[in-house]
């Protein structure tokens, strides 16, 4: 028989001898903290034709307008709302062109504020988000008048003005991504990238990847940087097919494109037959 400090010194001796086996085990963790693997991210980069995937940066304008510059290992921090832009007057009062990225609010575009270096600016967050959108507001056709510091649309190509009068923001500057404030920038947006014919969707590509960007990573990804790539791209396209072109020259343009299209396709067809695969989406232009 065994005394009753005998058990006890027994069982002591038999649990370190039991905690000290389980140490031995691979993979053993005396502790309840769980092993984790690491997961191996697929790295692929993205450059925006019209898709709406709603931030690494260099070098931000600010850091209060482009607070995104933190990319921790795991996907973007989440941006915080930009208050100065819930101001009523931030669209006609915030600052553009105090910066690297060359823009007046006056005035017509011209062919320096449209260069590649702009665009590359845009896309590295290197400009504001208003700066973005006064930008691309200028292209449009609206015209900032001092004196009423107000948007005049008198210039704005005919089916964008029928559906916004005031120039809309296209990019979300006050950063809130509840479906309440942020749907009437998703969708001018998408309105925006609808106008881009499937010629010109890849443009932002062929003209910054001879700069050195590559795009985005899918990890990187906020609504921020796919609405500027995309605001990018449209301009680009402006500046390549529209800038300069009075809406009569478009539409003249427009009419001898299409009549040279269908005389190409009607030879094809007659060489090779139907195609039922050759099927481009529909253009919604700007003018």
């Amino acid at each position: 028989t065994m005394t009753s400090t005998s058990k006890t010194t027994f069982l002591l001796a038999l649990s370190f001898h039991c905690a000290a086996s389980f140490r031995t085990v691979p993979h053993f963790s005396t502790t309840r903290t769980p092993s984790i693997r690491p997961i191996h991210r697929i790295s692929k980069q993205v450059h925006f034709a019209s898709t709406e995937n709603d931030d690494k940066i260099s070098s931000p304008k600010s850091s209060d307008d482009c607070s995104c510059n933190d990319t921790p290992a795991g996907g973007p921090a989440p941006l915080q709302p930009f208050l100065p832009a819930m101001d009523p007057k931030y669209s006609v009062r915030g600052p553009v062109g105090d910066g690297n990225f060359l823009l007046s609010r006056n005035g017509p575009p011209t062919i320096e504020e449209l260069s590649n270096d702009q665009m590359l600016k845009i896309v590295k967050l290197e400009s504001s988000d208003l700066e973005v959108n006064t930008l691309v507001w200028k292209c449009l056709g609206y015209r900032f008048n001092e004196e009423t510091e107000s948007w005049d649309p008198t210039d704005v190509f005919p089916k964008w003005k029928e559906k916004y009068p005031s120039p809309p923001d296209l990019i979300g500057m006050q950063r809130v991504y509840s479906r309440e404030v942020d749907q009437p920038s998703l969708r001018s947006n998408q309105a925006l990238v609808r106008s881009i014919p499937v010629d010109n969707k890849q443009s932002l590509k062929e003209h910054l990847k001879p700069l050195g960007w590559k795009g985005y990573q899918y990890r990187e990804l906020t609504p921020n940087k796919t609405r500027r790539a995309q605001c990018a791209n449209w301009l680009i396209f402006y500046r390549e097919e529209l800038f300069g072109y009075t809406v009569e020259e478009l539409r003249e343009r427009r009419r001898l494109k299409k009549e040279a299209e269908a005389e190409a396709e009607a030879k094809r067809i007659a060489e090779e037959g139907e195609d039922a695969d050759n099927w481009k989406p529909p253009v919604k232009e700007v003018f």
